[in-house]
């Protein structure tokens, strides 16, 4: 299953070429769930993610198949170029800049100053994370500081227990409101831990956000509120499992350990799409527990149903009022989902290297 998944991934890769893409970047596409509406959508999130994927694995991954994970990475590693600050900064961008390319091949978004997005901590972290040439860390984790919450300016909608943390924000831009996202904030400690970076107010403020988020069980209740950018709590559970066993030293987010496994246990007594038992599983190994069962697929029928959240109208608002429209089935209207077929692939590959791994170990 491992090689099926990793060749398949390798030509998932290639298929971008006949659409337009960049060489080497995983084609993926942004639709509407219920109106015609269906857009080639190249991007450096889901190729960057799924480089990050393959190099946290790769001592998992079989000698003779190494020769396919470097290939995909140089591939991508080549690409990140075009998605640079376009001014020439050391920070990245969801989309092109190099030419400017913003909500490609729309015909009415990509024409507005409003949905024009700034570089984000998210997909620079993801770069800087998996580029073995980025050396400015020490310049990256300044720059978060300068545009954390309360440094520039306070975040907007957060309730009492959030609002005064000086947690890092997702968004670079000085006039772009701070938004702060649960899962973003552990890709930022992931890889400051990774980089040994200095701990500072933001970093503490910032594990108190994730803390006060499960200890409150907003993110069972409120996803969408604590982590706009993913907001389902499976894939919030997945982001946090990977931060804890990447930092389980860290003795305050050691508690959250008990506590998600404990959680995770009962959301899986009820039904669950497979996208999400699958980021559950994950999360469930990351955190050194063996799931009750293997899950069982066959990779076509788990890409033509699969897909993820990309962006709706409630959450492009900067008022609390209007972030809690997302809770009501009117949400799914307003925006707009995204699949990649790439990024899936991969999460199934990440998945079967734990499950692997976790039997060898309890066999031993």
């Amino acid at each position: 299953m491992i090689s099926e998944l990793l060749k398949n991934l390798a030509q998932q890769q290639k298929e971008g070429l006949t659409k337009g893409y960049l060489k080497g970047i995983f084609t993926s596409q942004r639709f509407h769930s219920f109106v015609p509406y269906s857009r080639e959508d190249e991007n450096i999130f889901f190729s960057s993610a799924i480089v990050f994927i393959l190099n946290e694995h790769y001592s998992s991954i079989p000698n003779n198949l190494k020769p396919i994970v470097d290939d995909i990475t140089k591939q991508v590693i080549h690409c990140y170029p075009n998605f640079k600050n376009f001014k020439g900064g050391k920070t990245y961008n969801f989309f092109k800049t190099n030419p400017m390319d913003f909500f490609p091949n729309g015909k009415i978004m990509q024409y507005f100053k409003f949905f024009k997005l700034a570089d984000d901590a998210d997909d620079t972290v993801y770069i800087y994370l998996t580029d073995p040439k980025k050396k400015k860390h020490e310049w990256l984790k300044e720059k978060l500081i300068k545009h954390a919450n309360g440094t520039l300016q306070w975040n907007f909608h957060k309730r009492t227990q959030y609002k005064n943390l000086r947690t890092y924000a997702v968004y670079f831009g000085k006039k772009m409101p701070i938004e702060i996202d649960a899962c973003v904030l552990t890709n930022i400690l992931l890889w400051s831990s990774k980089n040994k970076l200095k701990v500072c107010k933001q970093d503490k403020d910032s594990i108190s956000y994730l803390l006060k988020t499960v200890t409150s069980k907003d993110y069972v209740n409120y996803p969408y509120l604590i982590s706009p950018c993913y907001p389902t709590t499976a894939q919030i559970c997945y982001h946090y499992s990977r931060l804890i066993k990447t930092t389980d030293k860290h003795h305050l987010l050691s508690i959250l350990r008990i506590i998600l496994i404990d959680d995770i246990k009962t959301i899986l007594k009820k039904p669950q799409s497979f996208i999400d038992q699958v980021f559950y599983h994950i999360a469930l190994l990351n955190l050194g527990v063996n799931p009750t069962r293997k899950l069982r697929y066959q990779l076509n029928d788990v890409l033509k149903n699969t897909n993820y959240f990309y962006t709706s109208i409630p959450l492009m608002i900067p008022k609390l009022w209007a972030r809690k429209i997302q809770k009501y089935k009117i949400s799914q209207f307003l925006g707009l989902r995204t699949k990649c077929d790439g990024y899936t692939t991969a999460l199934l590959l990440e998945y079967e290297l734990l499950y692997k791994n976790m039997i060898q170990t309890s066999i031993d």
